[in-house]
């Protein structure tokens, strides 16, 4: 049994070797028939076609180049001021018109148009807003800030918080911003009163007013609407004729003037 595998073994590798030594004469052939076999004298240059040189061109001048070189200089001019008028006109694409710019002088200033607004309204240079006179009288009372007056009602000396507003009973009284109303309530000295937040998170407290307002708690108000009206009296400052008190208080509660 080992020998028949022996000799299939020695019978294989004869052939292995076989089939090499034919492919490396193979390889020989080919070689020396690439680098050896001789190069076919039939080739010649008749198959390739003559094409004759281009004929060179003279240039000539045109006749505008032929004329006097002054007239030369004149033409460009006339050429650059010809540009400078195309350059200044309008062309139309819908049609071949050509719109020469014109200048209108006018009379007419720049200076913006400034609708009138009602004198009771105004817009205030710090926040920027609207801002409505709260009734439409005259001052009759000022503020005074941490400046002590008399008060002849009570018969002695006191700042006075608020602004007093002259006018005739049942006069309307406003809204001086867009707020919202936060309190109302009938006081024996001042009246009935109103208290409105402002949008810009000052308060504004209206005294002296009828009892039949016009707003609710929670209500909402925008600048200009009437709140109510002025009532005939204010017990609290009774030396005086039918007038609107009113007070604007900052973000902090601090009484200030509303007419600064």
């Amino acid at each position: 049994m080992q020998k028949n595998t022996r000799r299939q073994t020695v019978a294989q590798n004869r052939g292995f070797y076989i089939i090499l030594t034919v492919c490396a004469i193979a390889i020989a052939i080919s070689g020396y028939v690439l680098f050896f076999a001789p190069i076919s004298n039939t080739a010649s240059m008749d198959s390739v076609e003559y094409v004759p040189d281009l004929p060179q061109t003279t240039w000539e001048p045109e006749e505008d180049v032929l004329q006097d070189p002054v007239d030369n200089l004149l033409d460009d001019e006339e050429r650059l001021q010809t540009d400078s008028l195309l350059d200044d006109t309008v062309i139309t694409e819908t049609s071949d018109e050509i719109i020469e710019p014109t200048i209108e002088e006018t009379e007419e200033t720049t200076t913006p148009v400034i609708s009138e607004q009602p004198e009771k309204v105004e817009e205030t240079a710090s926040t920027n807003t609207v801002w409505v006179r709260p009734a439409e009288g005259e001052v009759s009372q000022a503020f005074s800030g941490t400046k002590l007056i008399y008060q002849e009602t009570f018969g002695d000396w006191r700042v006075h918080t608020g602004t007093d507003y002259a006018g005739n009973a049942g006069d309307h009284v406003y809204a001086v911003q867009n707020g919202e109303v936060t309190d109302i309530t009938n006081d024996s000295l001042w009246g009935s009163c109103v208290t409105i937040k402002l949008s810009d998170n000052r308060t504004a407290v209206y005294r002296g007013l009828n009892e039949d307002v016009k707003v609710k708690v929670n209500s909402k108000v925008s600048a200009g609407d009437v709140i109510g009206t002025i009532a005939e009296l204010v017990p609290a400052e009774a030396n005086q004729s039918a007038h609107l008190h009113f007070e604007l208080l900052d973000a902090d509660g601090v009484p200030v003037d509303p007419e600064t």
